[in-house]
């Protein structure tokens, strides 16, 4: 029994020895199944052997490690959180040693300063060193062949291999994948955009959704990497309290890319939004908005027209007639138009809570690009027959107090302390509504943003959404790799901004949504002469705001004052009537 007891005991600590437990490897010196060598050791190791350049392919967990063949590094996605080193790296031939560092014995550190070590390929007459950083963000890897057709612009067939260290089951190797370019002005900037398409494979990618279509987001004109991710995180929070159905949106995850053995650093891999994202029904209709102009009759179409790209895309269903434009026109009409003849005509196109949740999170965040551009607008099925609009916020990277800013070089968004202060972000169907009823709308809003400022909309939550992102970039070290990568706007940017933006935007649309509703149950009276017919406060600041707010603050009395003394255009009237 004796024997039988010793001999498994014998059998158990062998498999426990070539396993390489973390134990058993601080134990022997080893990481990840390698040795950890003084610079004696390796010395003694690399004599009268010749160095060349890497030729052997390392491998993690029996997939080729991430590589970045400008640095000669190779990178190694780890979860900060656990404390022992991850997994098993082997090379194609010879032996890899790993060169003894102190921060080995410290893996926070060693992840979020993005610390180099050295790793030593040696075969029997020759060896070649690389450097080794250990990431705590997962890693897309698209490996391409020796030769093929490279037309980015179609698409690039290569293999995907993912590597999440925070959930391995999403860890996918060698899945045939084709990427191509995506975005419009994005197109030009130094770090693409790309569709990302998997080969008749749907598989989860970092917790998201089982699908075979995907957007990398370069995030090149997202300054400080977080405004997107931000936003939708916001927005689904704020969609998930109330009780419409479906309107919550995308989901982004961070990732940092690789291509062809190229690092090309953070993305935020995205869900397309489509009929699947939003549960769509068969008779549901989904546009998208890709630019301000208002469409006329011909411009209704995914094509091309005026030589200009499409105002709207009909996105879903697939197969699709004219008529399936009537929704929108509708929508058109009344809200660019100027042709809605009453406020419940308007009242009921819309799904009011969803109507009043978006221009409230508009507003919140200043989202002066996200107006009526880039939105997704879903045209529901009615069992009358007729069709409700929602919408979901799409491409957010100019928000929370950055705003576009025209440069003879270029475009970019830039933090501007002002947008505090911007009342001008309202959507464009509220913003028609509310010139229809202003009582009504205000109220809607203000009710609404108290409720949303008990429970969601604290500065706390916001906050904590916001150092729970910024902590995560950080943490990881691939914030500093991708500035390093990218340095583009890093001078534009300081991470507090937005963290000011909030405590100011937050006090300031507290007193702005209240003094709204109020001034809509006051007539306009100066000296005597009743103005409400003609004159709000709202309209008339707006309009007017570049002369007066050097002047006034937003205040119903001071520019009704003005208006009476001084004021045109005519504030109400010429809204509606154009006179």
């Amino acid at each position: 029994m004796k024997k039988v007891i010793t001999l498994l005991l014998s059998v158990f600590f062998l498999a426990v020895f070539l396993n390489y437990s973390p134990i058993m490897e601080k134990i022997t010196g080893r990481i990840m199944g390698i040795p950890v060598s003084s610079a004696e050791q390796i010395d003694r190791l690399l004599a009268g052997k010749n160095e060349e350049m890497i030729s052997s392919k390392i491998t993690l967990n029996g997939k080729k490690a991430p590589y970045d063949k400008n640095s000669n590094t190779v990178f190694i996605p780890q979860n900060p959180d656990n404390d022992s080193w991850e997994g098993k790296l082997k090379t194609e031939s010879g032996h890899i040693y790993l060169s003894r560092d102190e921060l080995l014995s410290d893996k926070s550190s060693a992840i979020s300063t993005g610390h180099i070590f050295q790793l030593y390929l040696i075969n029997e007459n020759t060896y070649s060193v690389c450097n080794m950083v250990f990431t705590g963000m997962p890693i897309i890897n698209i490996t391409l062949p020796d030769s093929g057709p490279r037309d980015i612009n179609l698409g690039v067939d290569g293999l995907l291999d993912v590597t999440d260290p925070y959930r391995i089951a999403d860890s996918i190797k060698n899945i045939p994948c084709t990427y191509a370019l995506r975005g419009a002005s994005a197109r030009g900037y130094e770090k693409s955009s790309y569709k990302l398409t998997l080969d008749n494979k749907k598989v989860s990618l970092l917790g998201m959704r089982r699908d075979d279509d995907w957007i990398l987001n370069a995030l090149y004109d997202d300054f400080g990497l977080i405004h997107n991710k931000f936003s939708y995180v916001v927005w689904r929070e704020i969609a998930q309290n109330n009780t419409v159905a479906n309107d919550e949106g995308t989901t982004m995850e961070y990732a940092e890319l690789f291509i062809d053995d190229e690092y090309l650093g953070v993305y935020g891999l995205t869900e397309r939004i489509d009929a699947k994202e939003l549960s769509l029904k068969d008779k549901d209709i989904l546009y998208k908005c890709r630019a301000m102009r208002i469409p006329e009759e011909h411009n209704y179409s995914n094509e091309r027209t005026d030589g200009l790209q499409p105002i709207f895309l009909l996105k879903h269903p697939k197969e699709f007639t004219q008529k399936d434009w009537d929704p929108l026109k509708t929508w058109v009409n009344l809200f660019c138009k100027e042709q809605m003849t009453s406020y419940e005509e308007g009242y009921k196109l819309l799904n009011m809570e969803n109507a009043i949740d978006y221009n409230l999170f508009c507003m919140l965040m200043c989202g002066r690009d996200n107006m009526r551009k880039n939105i997704y607008f879903i045209a529901e099925y009615q069992e009358n027959g007729e069709f409700a609009f929602k919408k979901v916020p799409w491409d957010l990277n100019a928000t929370w107090g950055n705003q576009w800013v025209d440069d003879e070089a270029c475009n970019y968004s830039k933090y501007i302390p002002e947008s505090v202060s911007e009342v001008d972000a309202w959507c464009t169907d509220i913003d028609t509504l509310y010139y229809y009823n202003e009582t009504a709308v205000s109220e809607l809003l203000l009710d609404r943003w108290q409720e949303l400022r008990r429970t969601i909309l604290t500065k706390e939550r916001l906050y904590e959404i916001l150092d729970e992102q910024f902590g995560y970039l950080y943490l990881t070290g691939a914030y500093a790799r991708n500035y390093q990568r990218w340095p583009h706007g890093a001078e534009y940017w300081k991470d507090n901004y937005i963290y000011q933006y909030i405590d100011g935007r937050l006090a300031f649309l507290d007193e702005y949504f209240e003094l709204l509703y109020m001034d809509s149950l006051e007539p306009a009276v100066y000296m005597g002469v009743d103005y409400s017919e003609e004159f709000n406060v709202r309209y008339y600041w707006q309009t007017n705001r570049e002369t007066l707010e050097e002047l006034y603050p937003y205040d119903k009395q001071l520019l009704l004052e003005h208006y009476a003394l001084y004021g045109k255009p005519f504030g109400l009237k010429a809204k509606i009537d154009g006179t």
